[in-house]
């Protein structure tokens, strides 16, 4: 073939090649047909030691990026080798130009679209891949110098265009990426400009809580003093006592009133703070955890702190009052005690009388009711129909436990609610020893019968048999609502 001839045939392939590089008609099953991929190989290299690794085209980049990966520390450089040998075997084949033009475009296409690593893109666009379109750019311009179509340079326009459109979307996700940090960084900036106000309000509701959390010994001693001063006093001073302890107490609720008021609203402002802060962050939540960013917590702390300064207020408020008001009350009891003693005998008489006869009506109500419920049968469970002793027990030894009083000389005021009672002492006291043993022994045999545990029942029976009735009559009780499942 004449040299002419060649030169015109190169021509037209490398204004095909260029085209199908300027359309991106790089899909691999329409570059070379009949197969699943297209000839030639992926190479890659680590950015720091491992040295090349290479892999048939029909292994994929991702093969060779993991070969370079292992070996060494991003980025990664990514190229494609031609399946041709030869620089003039870059013209000779149209079908295998394509080929490598695929192969670059998988290559590109792995590191932007899979491993999304804007380093390496870089790296893969000005790195090896760079070179061999150099390498062969100048090759086409020693072939083509004579040719009035610059070829090679539609070549490099193509390739160029190439690269940029690969670049450009990683250029707008890059730029897209440090937009929305700056957004997320303008919301911080935002919040902590809003919070240093705050910041100094709580120092200050912090510094004020500790003046007065020291104050808490003198109060408590002021009340002590008040209360030696009233027990000293007569009628005509005690006035003057209930004054200052009311005095007291006003004073003692003044500066935790105000500082439980502060710090409410600080809290209120705190909580609305970080209300807004969360509002205004939910959208750069996303980019923040993409990179690891820590969202701080401005407020809680301040927040478990407040809270527990209002409540030590609160509490020592409602102490204060209560010691107060147990003030006041003793206070009043002495003025009374003092005018009955400066009454006259008859006068002293009537009240003594008074206060006998509401004691004796207490009492006789109290020992009449007591007479009725033992009068009663102890109560029985639901379902087995066993009494229940227990309470049974406690009612009879109060019962015995009074029998000394009954019978006191002294106990004239008592007169009316013990002569309900001193039919039934002897009674009790039999009940207690015998009856009350026999129940318990004929209800923790029913049991065994019905087929319960042996334990609780032993542990009952154990306690029966030494002696201890109260013990045995709990246990027993346990053991029927056991059995019922009560």
């Amino acid at each position: 073939m004449s040299t002419r001839g060649r030169t015109r045939r190169e021509t037209a392939t490398l204004v095909a090649a260029a085209a199908v590089v300027a359309l991106g008609a790089t899909g691999t099953g329409c570059l070379w047909p009949g197969e699943d991929y297209a000839p030639g190989s992926f190479c890659a290299k680590a950015n720091t030691g491992g040295g090349t690794h290479c892999v048939d085209a029909s292994e994929g980049p991702g093969s060779a990026w993991s070969k370079a990966e292992n070996a060494g520390e991003l980025p990664i450089f990514m190229w494609a080798l031609p399946p041709f040998r030869m620089p003039e075997a870059f013209v000779s084949n149209e079908a295998e130009l394509r080929a490598w033009f695929g192969n670059l475009d998988r290559a590109v296409a792995y590191v932007r679209d899979e491993e999304k690593h804007a380093e390496s893109l870089r790296a893969t666009l000005h790195g090896e891949l760079l070179g061999l379109l150099l390498r062969y750019r100048r090759h086409q311009e020693e072939i083509l110098a004579e040719e009035p179509v610059r070829a090679a340079d539609n070549f490099t326009r193509a390739m160029t265009d190439k690269a940029s459109a690969a670049e450009e979307p990683l250029a707008a996700a890059i730029a897209a990426d440090k937009h929305a940090l700056a957004a997320a960084t303008a919301v911080f900036d935002e919040a902590r400009a809003e919070a240093a106000p705050l910041v100094s309000r709580y120092a200050a509701v912090a510094a004020r809580f500790a003046d007065y959390r020291a104050t808490e010994a003198a109060e408590t001693a002021a009340y002590a003093a008040l209360s030696a001063e009233a027990s000293r006093s007569g009628i005509d001073a005690l006035g003057g006592v209930e004054e200052a302890v009311l005095a007291a107490a006003r004073e003692a609720s003044r500066a935790p009133n105000e500082i439980a008021a502060e710090i409410m609203t600080l809290s209120a402002e705190l909580q609305a703070l970080a209300v807004s802060f969360e509002e205004a962050l939910a959208p750069h939540r996303e980019v923040l955890a993409t990179h690891g960013a820590v969202v701080p917590d401005m407020t809680s702390g301040a927040l478990r702190s407040l809270g527990a300064m209002l409540g030590y207020a609160q509490r020592r408020v409602a102490r204060s009052d209560a010691t107060a008001t147990a003030l006041l009350g003793g206070i009043a009891l002495r003025r009374q005690a003092l005018r009955v003693l400066q009454g006259d005998e008859g006068a002293r008489e009537a009240i003594a009388r008074s206060r006998s006869e509401r004691a004796s009506e207490r009492f006789r109500e109290g020992a009449r009711a007591r007479a009725e419920a033992l009068s009663s049968a102890p109560p029985v469970s639901e379902k087995l129909g066993l009494p229940l002793l227990a309470a049974r027990y406690g009612e009879l030894l109060a019962l015995v436990q009074m029998r000394p009083l009954c019978e006191a000389v002294e106990a004239s005021w008592r007169e009316a609610g013990c002569a309900a009672l001193r039919g039934r002492f002897d009674a009790a006291e039999e009940e207690l020893r015998t009856d009350l043993p026999k129940q318990i022994a004929a209800g923790l045999a029913a049991l065994r019968e019905q087929g319960m545990a042996a334990a609780a029942l032993d542990a009952a029976q154990a306690k029966l048999d030494a002696g201890d009735v109260k013990g045995a009559a709990i246990a027993y009780d346990a053991a029927v609502r056991g059995a019922e499942g009560t």
